[in-house]
């Protein structure tokens, strides 16, 4: 029986804040960061289990100011 792990993506402004939360249900910790990498636009994103920082990416796009 296969069990499945709870994580969550955060979503960071530039400035460190986080501004949003998206709950991931993956097989395991690859998964998850697939499915994270997979979230990341114009902020980074810092995927957590618990109390455990799995992985961070960085933003592909960096905003610019006109």
């Amino acid at each position: 029986m296969q069990s499945f792990k709870h994580y969550r993506a955060f979503q960071i402004d530039p400035d460190g804040h986080v501004f949003g939360c998206i709950n991931l249900v993956c097989d395991d910790d690859e998964q998850a960061k697939r499915e994270a990498a997979a979230l990341v636009r114009t902020h980074r994103i810092e995927l957590w289990r618990l109390d455990q920082r799995i992985a961070k990416f960085d933003a592909l796009l960096e905003a610019v100011d006109q």
